[in-house]
């Protein structure tokens, strides 16, 4: 019995923490269910599946044909919409990233006929963003990993951004990321669309945000590389949701899955490798004297409540832990 209670304990907190993210991580999806003649169908079932969880959302048109789907977490999702004496319609590989809300020009229904009885849609590009005058560029997790870093901050891609600016000149001594903690971002080392570095950019994590406006609004917590799902950079006309500005840096983290996985790794660091770029060769400077060693892992997937029959088809709740240390070499 009171392992049962610990773990509803558990499940409720979990649920909790996702039910938190911030609502500029979120989207949304929208289009209006037509027939073949153009007249709208309403009461049509919308499903849209989310194709690493298998977590479905549903919804029906109202009686102008239209649907709403909000609070769509970053992904890859399966949209599928039926209704009595049509065929279904479906549409596969839907990215969102994260805050995008996208709309489809139209679900046109067919009659059932020859070609069977399911319709497939392939042309994921059919959908296109709600209009809106934001400028955001996003980088997947692909990307995030790959790109070359400092340290181990995410954040620090800002740099290669459109419209950053370096705070002081070619030079990035101002700043370091090698070591987890605060004060230690880029935040505060670049000018973003020519505002003043303290106060001109926002990073956020998850919704959470991570700028600390005693201390000169720079970086409170770094944004480990390896939890990074992607990271997007607003830097134009976005929305109210989005509490602060000019500009906003946002990451959202890695999530389990339907399926366990996980993989370990050592990041190495050592100053004897490095070499010594021209800026700093040009003003007889010399390269940092720093090494250390970063190993870590990570293990995700779905959560099931012993002795109950919760979860048993891996799409309510899951659970994602990425533990990173570091050891400095001495020198």
């Amino acid at each position: 019995m009171h392992t049962s209670k610990c773990s509803i304990i558990l499940a409720v907190a979990l649920i909790a923490a996702v039910a938190a993210l911030g609502q500029n991580v979120s989207g949304s999806l929208g289009a209006t269910v037509f027939d073949q003649s153009g007249a709208v169908v309403p009461r049509a079932k919308v499903v849209l599946k989310n194709e690493v969880t298998g977590a479905d959302r549903e919804t029906v048109s109202n009686g102008s044909g239209f649907f709403n789907i909000p609070a769509i977490q970053p992904g890859s999702y399966t949209l599928t919409v039926t209704a009595p004496g049509f065929l279904s319609w479906k549409l596969e590989n839907i990215v969102f990233n994260q805050g995008e809300s996208r709309t489809l020009p139209g679900v046109f229904l067919k009659i059932p006929g020859t070609e069977g009885y399911v319709y497939v849609v392939d042309d994921a590009e059919a959908i296109s963003p709600v209009d809106t005058g934001e400028s955001r560029q996003t980088m997947n997790s692909t990307l995030v990993s790959q790109l070359p870093a400092q340290g181990r901050n995410a954040a620090e891609l800002i740099k290669i951004m459109p419209g950053m600016g370096m705070n002081r000149g070619l030079s990035q001594s101002g700043w370091s990321s090698l070591v987890t903690q605060s004060n230690v971002g880029p935040v505060g080392q670049y000018s973003a669309n020519g505002t003043q570095p303290y106060g001109g950019l926002t990073v956020t994590m998850d919704g959470a945000n991570l700028v600390d406006p005693g201390n000169m609004g720079t970086q409170v917590a770094n944004i480990n590389k390896d939890q990074t799902a992607e990271v997007t950079l607003l830097n134009s006309a976005f929305g109210a949701e989005y509490a602060k500005g000019p500009v906003t840096f946002e990451a959202i983290g890695k999530s389990g899955t339907s399926h366990y996985h996980g993989s370990v790794y050592v990041y190495g660091r050592l100053s004897a490798l490095d070499s010594t770029d021209s800026y700093t060769r040009s003003y007889g400077g010399m390269k940092p004297t720093y090494s250390a060693v970063y190993p870590g892992g990570e293990i995700g997937g779905p959560l099931f409540i012993p002795g109950t029959g919760f979860n048993r088809k891996r799409d309510k709740l899951f659970f994602y832990i990425a533990p990173e240390g570091m050891n400095q070499v001495p020198q």
